[in-house]
């Protein structure tokens, strides 16, 4: 797997905030809305769209344990997390969580965006961010 294109139009800035352990997601000036995933434009008034640094506070919307894959980075089982959040609770982002805590997960848990090192096909580390649910 190759890292994050931290020159893409789009979402470049995102993986770049991620590298400084930033979750940010694009903002409307015109709606006061957040957009995710990254587009040119607003979808719901056109407008210009902005990057806005969150809190990294959030909930738990839904997650699926992944057994193990064909991939050589990914052959360990983990948890991925569809979260929301706080300031921005109509959009959903995708992540892994960050410790095996499967069967304590529920939906609606709070909990947080932390960041945790993955590595490129060649072996370079990148950060990405991931769901720590609060006990």
């Amino acid at each position: 797997m190759n890292g994050p294109d931290l020159d893409h139009p789009l979402a470049g800035p995102f993986w770049s905030a991620a590298a400084r352990k930033e979750l940010q997601v694009t903002w409307c000036a015109a709606c006061d809305r957040a957009v995710w995933y990254p587009r040119p434009h607003c979808p719901h008034c056109d407008g210009n769209l902005h990057w806005r640094r969150l809190s990294g506070e959030a909930s738990l919307i839904s997650w699926c344990e992944v057994a193990g894959g064909l991939n050589p980075q990914f052959r360990e089982a983990y948890t991925c997390a569809l979260v929301s959040p706080l300031e921005a609770p109509d959009i959903r982002i995708v992540m892994r969580v960050t410790e095996n805590t499967t069967p304590a997960l529920r939906c609606d848990m709070p909990g947080r965006v932390d960041f945790v090192y993955l590595q490129q096909t060649n072996g370079a580390p990148y950060l990405a961010p991931a769901f720590t649910p609060y006990a």
